[in-house]
């Protein structure tokens, strides 16, 4: 990422979860730091510089939206994203009502995190919404219709073999269209196509 480096604190009971999130986190260019439990962000919070709260809904003592309640309580507005296994209405309600920016299913994608993370970063700067990279979104405008179809489905989360089905074209030709689609707009991954998107202001990350 060319974007300065920002912060973001997970919090989980889950350490192999913990860790795999921080190194997703610092593949993407971001400072991550993790806590056992809400007990422990809370009290390191008035040392902690301002960041993105990556929090898991169900943990022991203090769940994700009491964290959240906790925080709020104290005055801190950072952006808050929260995770769960289990999106049920109730949940997503009360997690809408306290605010929270994203709320992500486990097990969470990479690419919709750092998406979420992303949109974090923004709110934290004042920024509501993600203004385009003029660059980026000329890159975009360079692709062929089937190749920018192919974008789409990629986005959506779709296969190479469901995107074939769905455009009623072979496995091998939609291969084609997305090596040709990826070589346009300099990206490597999926990882990377994601991170383009929510710069060029085409993507955002999920709400539920």
């Amino acid at each position: 990422m060319s974007s300065p480096a920002g912060r973001v604190y997970i919090v989980d009971d889950d350490a192999h979860l913990c860790d795999g999130v921080a190194k997703w986190l610092s593949d993407g260019g971001y400072e991550a730091r993790a806590f056992a439990s809400g007990g422990e962000l809370l009290q390191e919070y008035p040392r902690l510089a301002p960041g993105v709260i990556v929090a898991d809904m169900m943990m022991p003592n203090m769940n994700g939206l009491e964290l959240r309640e906790h925080l709020l309580r104290g005055g801190c507005r950072w952006p808050f994203i929260l995770l769960t296994g289990h999106a049920r209405a109730p949940v997503l309600t009360g997690a809408v009502e306290a605010g929270v920016l994203a709320f992500l299913e486990k097990p969470v994608r990479q690419s919709e995190l750092l998406a979420a993370v992303m949109k974090g970063q923004a709110h934290l700067r004042g920024n509501v919404q993600i203004i385009p990279d003029p660059e980026l979104v000329h890159r975009l405008t360079r692709l062929t219709p089937r190749e920018r179809q192919v974008f789409d489905f990629i986005m959506d989360q779709k296969l190479n073999k469901q995107i074939g089905a769905m455009l009623g074209i072979a496995e091998t030709t939609v291969k084609g269209y997305r090596r040709g689609m990826m070589k346009k707009l300099r990206v490597h991954n999926v990882l990377e196509l994601v991170v383009l998107a929510v710069r060029a202001g085409v993507y955002d990350p999920p709400k539920s």
